[in-house]
């Protein structure tokens, strides 16, 4: 069982098949994304849907990749590349996520 995410610290879970190129692209570009942010705010949890299969199906991943990020106060999902890093980072705001500079 893992431990529980500290309260006010954004939580996020990257569903990916590591057979596919678009799950590394993703894992790429939220790794950018979260670049500026200070990782003591956030808990980053990557999942093989392989192997993790309870985990997915108790998440809901018909898709990979798929990022969940969650917040006491919000909860939202996002598939694919991860790509556009502008709504990716509007996504991680939601959860009062920041970088700095």
């Amino acid at each position: 069982m893992e431990d529980e995410t500290p309260a006010g610290v954004l939580e996020m879970v990257l569903y990916v098949n590591p057979a596919a190129g678009i799950s590394a692209k993703a894992r790429r570009n939220l790794d950018a994304a979260l670049k500026g942010c200070d990782p003591s705010t956030y808990r980053l949890t990557v999942r093989d849907v392989s192997r993790d299969l309870a985990e997915a199906e108790a998440d809901h991943v018909v898709f990979t990749p798929m990022l969940i990020v969650r917040h006491p106060e919000t909860s939202c999902t996002l598939v694919g590349d991860l790509a556009d890093l502008g709504l990716v980072t509007a996504l991680l705001s939601l959860g009062a996520l920041e970088t700095s500079g």
